[in-house]
């Protein structure tokens, strides 16, 4: 039975209450927002962490999985790669002329990312997807956009939503059409529908589901056929899956992607990579250009990670420690009786909550979340196990879940669910 901490939060909420007056929405991203965890009861700040523990400003301390929403892959404070960006940092962080490190790096991105013959580099994983679709549409000389699931913030991707579209011109939501994964009857239907229109499908290769009826290559030859380019959001996925991305571990190579979160190891750095083909023939007709694009202390990160990558037993690592945490958690929670099931792959992963009927309800996610975190182990959307995740942290983290599932369990059968709850439930939000 793991024990429940006597925590305070005083200081998390005094900084959201000067947050909510100081800063546009009380956060620069939704997802890391109170509203996506449980008010009341999760911290709402993070001060500083190390490996895979983190600390919020009132000194209680967790184990994390959400690892900053991705971009953590081998640990906070990872000492390697601090290493690097302090030595960088000595040299110089930007420069009037461009620096050799953007050589050093793309040349590393080209050897080991199957789709890389040309890189361009920029700060965030929307960046990324929004210059890919000005690429895609300046080759093809096409406008429509076929999508998956989230894709950034941009005026192209957003409009593709029904939530918070204050400012984004109504007209461009024609040019967006969204379908889900493995539906490939639908972008079939789209292809049909908008023929010689589409400029380029953009899709994760994976999210949690496994790729179906050869899904990903059917993407890519329907988009060769009609004329379209396959473009893959690595942001997630990129580095997690393998060092080549989830289009190495697939064996399927597509025509641009694009790669952000655990590029850096949490350094602001994002990557288009792309077919030379694609990149000399637009090279004359498109405008990218950003000053801190080749900002040489996320450089470094990226040249550090990529390293360890080649010259560790990184991705084994991390893919051994899913695999615990996923087939343990799942027989764990068949034993006890709850409708919890952990899905994906072990390098990706997020639990499925569910009551005794089936019904799927935000409430039990946050009964979950809200007792694992009362307990020390942080949760977001995902399960990232990261490099320096201990065997110690994975053994913590599953008495911890069995807690949960008990109590989860009680709750379910109490008729009452909502009366479990200790803070506020929480919402879904877009990005």
């Amino acid at each position: 039975m793991a024990k429940i901490f006597n925590r305070k939060l005083y200081k998390s909420n005094q900084y959201w209450e000067k947050a909510c007056n100081t800063i546009l929405s009380g956060t620069q991203l939704y997802s890391k927002g109170p509203e996506t965890h449980i008010k009341g009861v999760s911290p709402i700040y993070i001060e500083k962490g190390k490996d895979a523990h983190v600390w919020d400003p009132d000194g209680n301390e967790y184990i994390d999985y959400d690892m900053g929403l991705g971009p953590i892959l081998l640990g906070y404070s990872y000492e390697p790669v601090d290493n690097a960006v302090i030595e960088q940092m000595k040299k110089g962080m930007g420069f009037s002329l461009v620096s050799p490190i953007e050589v050093e790096y793309a040349e590393l991105c080209i050897e080991n990312i199957p789709c890389a013959e040309k890189v361009r580099f920029l700060k965030t994983g929307s960046s990324a997807t929004e210059g890919a679709i000005r690429i895609a549409r300046a080759y093809t000389g096409k406008k429509h956009i076929i999508r998956g699931e989230y894709h950034g913030w941009h005026e192209w991707t957003v409009a593709g939503e029904s939530v918070r579209q204050g400012g984004i011109l109504p007209e461009l939501k024609q040019y967006v059409h969204k379908f889900e994964y493995n539906d490939f009857a639908t972008l079939e239907k789209l292809f049909e529908q908008y023929k010689d229109e589409i400029a380029a499908v953009i899709i994760e290769p994976v999210i949690l589901e496994e790729p179906e009826n050869n899904f990903l290559q059917n993407a890519l030859d329907i988009c060769h056929k009609n004329g379209a380019i396959l473009i893959f959001d690595e942001v997630v996925t990129g580095f997690r899956f393998s060092i080549g991305g989830a289009q190495k571990y697939f064996g399927i190579t597509p025509d641009l992607a694009t790669f952000g979160k655990g590029a850096a190891n949490g350094m602001p750095l994002s990557i288009i990579a792309g077919k030379r083909e694609i990149m000399d023939d637009v090279d004359k007709k498109i405008f990218i250009s950003t000053t801190f694009g080749g900002e040489t202390l996320s450089l470094a990160a990226g040249i550090e990670v990529m390293n360890e990558l080649k010259n560790k037993d990184v991705t084994e690592r991390i893919w051994s420690l899913g695999k615990k945490i996923k087939e343990e958690s799942n027989a764990m929670a068949e034993r006890i009786g709850v409708n919890i099931r952990l899905e994906g792959y072990h390098c990706r992963m997020a639990f499925d909550y569910k009551d005794n009927n089936g019904k799927r309800d935000w409430l039990y996610n946050s009964i979950f979340m809200q007792e694992c975190v009362k307990r020390g182990v942080l949760l977001g959307w995902s399960i990232f196990p990261c490099y320096t995740h201990t065997d110690k942290d994975i053994d913590f983290t599953l008495n911890v879940f069995e807690d949960a599932m008990r109590v989860y369990k009680k709750a379910i059968e109490s008729g009452n669910p909502a009366s479990y709850m200790e803070g506020e439930p929480l919402k879904i939000v877009l990005g």
